[in-house]
């Protein structure tokens, strides 16, 4: 059984132009949202190829065997929709809903789906084949050149929560940051993958082929990892439970050694104890951070991924590499504090407090180098004369932050429009003195 390489128009079963698609679509809206005389849209062994779906409704529709090479369906709606074998490659489905969509044995390679919805979406194994001339069958996969500057199927910070991958062909694929928690990605082949930053808790990963993945920075806490085959890996910075310290351990209770912290700063060290949380898995202490004040903490190495620290106080603290990727931290303050290397990629930091600070005629600038903020929500967000040397800011959302006087030497602002941002600083601006961990 070899691949064809006819061109599309001679495999699928008919081509329409986008004027009939509209028609169709709007029929299929109305029978999606109830109205007499709506009609389900299906489109099987189509050549769909190249036309817009965009924001459409497209829920429950039927599209099996059909190909939507170099199509656009960026933001559009396809849950429970029937994909099975389509033909996806350098599709555009930027911020498509999937959900609990079919979409066994689908080709997506240079597809991108960056921001899509794949809850409880069945990408597992499946193959659409139909019968040449010769009686012999033929693979329904149509060979076309690849558009420069794209490759391997795109799941880059793509929503997989709960998605079947059970026995997906996913060699080199792109899951770089995406959102991977309690999928099922049994018997996997995904060997050469790129898993940089990806949220896999709590994925079962049995007997999956990962030969070569690149796994750094990954979440990878409660994985189900058995028979996985992980030769050559690249495992640097993986969140695992059993490289974190744990809360439960601690000889003293974590509410009374953070009294005994606040009895330390108010005595400037003469009394209480500092605290330090370096390296502890901190999820399970939710309820004690909520809007509190943990002026001067350390906890370099800890792991905040996903907490609600919305108000929290973290003035003046040393928290270099800490992961509060995904983390609520509205209104936060950092003033002062060490956040290099920290990893906040797609923290809600709106209104969050990163100036310098003037503790005991100690002027401290906030160091934010090389740490990652990739689509982080930063509206409103003061970063004033923070050092950002080496951060990544990619996609971050910055309507209204204060970048005024920052250091921003090698930032990376892929997809960052400054347009709202504040970024043009006066001539001489003086640190405010009065900015101390009181105010």
């Amino acid at each position: 059984m070899n691949t064809t390489n006819k061109p599309p128009d001679q495999i699928f079963a008919g081509r329409i132009n986008q004027e009939k698609l509209e028609e169709l679509i709007a029929l299929h809206e109305d029978f999606v949202n109830g109205i007499r005389g709506g009609k389900r849209l299906v489109l099987q062994f189509m050549n769909l190829s190249g036309l817009s779906f965009a924001r459409r409704n497209l829920s429950d529709a039927i599209f099996a065997g059909s190909a939507f090479i170099q199509a656009d369906l960026t933001g559009a709606l396809f849950d429970r929709a029937n994909l099975f074998g389509c033909d996806l490659r350098y599709a555009m489905l930027e911020g498509a809903s999937l959900k609990k969509a079919d979409l066994r044995g689908v080709c997506a390679r240079g597809a991108r789906l960056n921001g899509a919805d794949m809850l409880l979406a069945d990408l597992r194994e499946g193959q659409i084949l139909v019968s040449e001339l010769s009686r012999e069958l033929q693979a329904l996969y149509v060979e076309i050149e690849a558009p420069s500057n794209r490759g391997h199927a795109d799941f880059s910070s793509a929503k997989l929560s709960k998605a079947k991958l059970t026995d997906v062909q996913a060699s080199a694929a792109d899951f770089r940051e995406a959102e991977m928690q309690s999928v099922r990605m049994r018997n996997a082949n995904v060997r050469g993958a790129n898993f940089e930053g990806a949220n896999m808790e709590n994925i079962d990963l049995t007997g999956a082929d990962m030969t070569g993945v690149n796994l750094q920075n990954a979440n990878m806490m409660g994985a189900v990892l058995e028979q996985v085959k992980m030769d050559n890996a690249n495992l640097s910075g993986v969140v695992y439970d059993k490289n974190l310290k744990q809360l439960a351990n601690l000889r003293t209770s974590l509410d009374q050694l953070i009294q005994m912290h606040t009895r330390w700063v108010a005595t400037a060290g003469q009394e209480g104890q500092a605290l330090d949380l370096s390296g502890y898995d901190m999820r399970t202490a939710a309820a004690h951070f909520q809007k509190a004040r943990l002026t001067a903490v350390k906890a370099e190495n800890a792991v905040f991924f996903g907490m609600d620290l919305d108000g929290i106080e973290l003035q003046y603290c040393t928290l270099p590499n800490a992961d509060f990727r995904n983390c609520r931290m509205k209104n936060a303050d950092f003033r002062g504090s060490d956040l290099s290397g920290a990893k906040f990629t797609k923290a809600n930091l709106e209104n969050a407090n990163f100036q310098p600070l003037v503790l005991g005629g100690e002027q401290k600038i906030v160091n934010l180098s090389n740490a990652n903020l990739r689509y982080c929500d930063l509206r409103n967000a003061n970063l004033r004369f923070a050092d950002l040397t080496g951060a990544d800011l990619s996609f971050a959302w910055v309507d209204g932050t204060d970048f005024r006087n920052a250091v921003m030497t090698d930032v990376q602002l892929e997809g960052v429009n400054l347009q709202d941002a504040l970024t043009t600083a006066p001539p001489s601006i003086d640190i405010p003195s009065e900015n101390n961990v009181q105010s």
